[in-house]
């Protein structure tokens, strides 16, 4: 026998999965998406900040000499698709040598900063007599003391390290306005 009341409550039913299917859609799935592409690209921004810190780092502990035009231009190629430029955009890479004296203190002795220096101040030390080739009075500045990598590193009077620290936003991949402030920070002792 054929009942009409069956007929249009499975059209009803059949309405409402496909309702159900487009706020599951719209809801979940393309949350979901949306999530999965900004980590994607923020892991492979991660990867490449890294290799140029690690880069930076090698060349500055081998004396590659960041001070001229030809070495910074040499870090901004490196940094390509970073937003890094010589003294601008959304990223940072600073270069520290950092001295224990002989009363056993840490010191910057000469700093380096590539890129947006506003961006990100130094983990280790802020020093703010700088010249222009990046030699620190750490005599006259006590800014310049990096009270803070003795933490990290033990170090003996005469002992050279060479710090690496670079940090690039990642305000480009907030599409929902959620990850305000975000960005990619490392650094490297050499």
């Amino acid at each position: 026998p054929f009942d009409a009341m069956n007929t249009s409550r499975n059209k009803t039913v059949r309405g409402s999965a496909l309702l159900e299917l487009a706020l599951v859609g719209t809801f979940i799935a393309i949350p979901l998406t949306l999530g999965t592409m900004t980590v994607g690209m923020t892991l492979a921004r991660t990867l490449r900040v890294y290799h140029v810190n690690r880069s930076a780092g090698h060349m500055f502990a081998r004396g590659v000499d960041f001070s001229q035009p030809t070495g910074r231009a040499l870090l901004v190629r490196m940094a390509n698709g970073l937003n890094i430029t010589d003294s601008g955009g959304t990223g940072v890479i600073m270069l520290s040598e950092i001295d224990c004296t002989n009363t056993g203190q840490a010191v910057c002795s000469r700093r380096l900063v590539i890129g947006n220096a506003g961006v990100r101040g130094s983990a280790f030390a802020s020093p703010t007599h700088i010249d222009s080739s990046g030699i620190v009075d750490y005599t006259h500045d006590p800014s310049a003391t990096a009270t803070a990598f003795l933490k990290l590193m033990t170090m003996s009077p005469g002992d050279v390290a060479y710090v690496v620290e670079t940090y690039v936003s990642s305000a480009d991949y907030d599409w929902a306005g959620f990850l305000t402030g975000n960005g990619t920070y490392t650094y490297g002792v050499f």
